[in-house]
């Protein structure tokens, strides 16, 4: 830390001498918050969505949304922040689980949220409810269906698309077993489902949950149930859900980033505050990376001219199609 602040000084004042001590950085990252990297994100994501419009599927924007787990250092204050587990020879660590809600289309990371291991995917994933549209789809993989959350997800009006886990639902597995291509089912919200609800901090008035099975063949003869909330298979044909469940994977390639492109596990800092001041920064850097590429890809000739820059553009448009 103490080179890396050496070279920073070094390179804007022009001289050698030591200007900040590691220790003194340590004191002055105690009075910034972590909501500060969130703050400074939520302004540039307002300042794309002005510059770059995003493009949306039957006028809506899709999102995913995924977690990740994080090792932290085992300090005791990181202990009673984010809980304790142990491997299988007994020895504890310490994880923490990061949930991100992710624009598909620009590739940005809109919102995250940093908790305990044993919070779940779904607890995190209410804290950031309120941050839906009701023009957006939400995707999310299997580890997600529940029937609380699709239920809270239509009392607030919210779309999404889910896989399935075939051997959990009874209306999966009868669609599985039918020659239909899709089905729409309605159940009965119950007593349990609202005790979930409540414990990851929802309250759930809702009676019934209506929800729509698509069946999809992948081009390896699996077969896979997705479920959703756009009931309408004429604005919604099933044809689509494929390619647009597929849209989620680009969550996957943001964590990998963050964890091994910016290393977000080398904390520079190893107490609770310090790790999310890490975090949130390090998505910011991640999608502030993205802007000055996207910036970039507009500013790119044609490519009629020159072979080299014809390919790369191709390339380029590949990649942010």
């Amino acid at each position: 830390m103490q080179t890396l602040l050496d070279e920073l000084f070094a390179a804007l004042t022009g001289t050698l001498n030591r200007v900040v001590s590691k220790s003194a950085l340590s004191q002055a990252r105690q009075k910034l918050k972590h909501t500060a990297f969130i703050a400074l994100n939520e302004r540039l994501l307002c300042s794309l969505a002005t510059l770059l419009p995003e493009p949306r599927w039957r006028g809506l924007r899709l999102l995913a949304a995924d977690s990740t787990t994080v090792r932290l250092p085992p300090w005791p204050e990181n202990q009673d922040e984010f809980g304790v587990q142990s491997d299988a020879a007994g020895q504890p660590y310490v994880l923490a689980r990061g949930l991100g809600l992710y624009a598909t289309a620009p590739r940005l990371m809109l919102h995250a949220v940093l908790g305990r291991y044993d919070d779940g995917e779904r607890a995190l994933l209410v804290r950031l409810l309120p941050q839906l549209d009701e023009n957006d789809l939400l995707i999310v993989d299997r580890g997600f269906p529940a029937v609380w959350l699709f239920a809270g997800l239509q009392q607030l009006q919210r779309h999404f698309l889910a896989r399935m886990d075939g051997t959990q639902w009874p209306e999966v597995k009868a669609l599985l077993r039918s020659s239909q291509t899709e089905t729409v089912f309605t159940r009965k919200v119950s007593d349990h489902a609202r005790r979930k609800a409540k414990a990851a901090g929802f309250e759930l008035a809702a009676t019934t949950l209506t929800v729509r099975l698509i069946k999809v063949v992948l081009p390896s003869g699996q077969i896979e149930v997705l479920a959703t909330s756009l009931l309408d298979d004429m604005a919604y044909p099933a044809s689509d859900f494929a390619s647009l469940y597929h849209e989620r994977w680009g969550l996957e390639e943001a964590f990998k980033l963050i964890k091994h492109r910016l290393n977000v596990e080398q904390f520079t800092g190893e107490l609770p505050e310090s790790i999310r001041q890490d975090f949130h920064a390090k998505i910011f850097t991640a999608n502030l990376a993205q802007a000055l590429a996207r910036s970039a890809y507009e500013t790119l000739p044609d490519g009629s001219s020159s072979p080299f820059l014809g390919n790369l553009l191709i390339i380029m448009k590949k990649t942010y199609k």
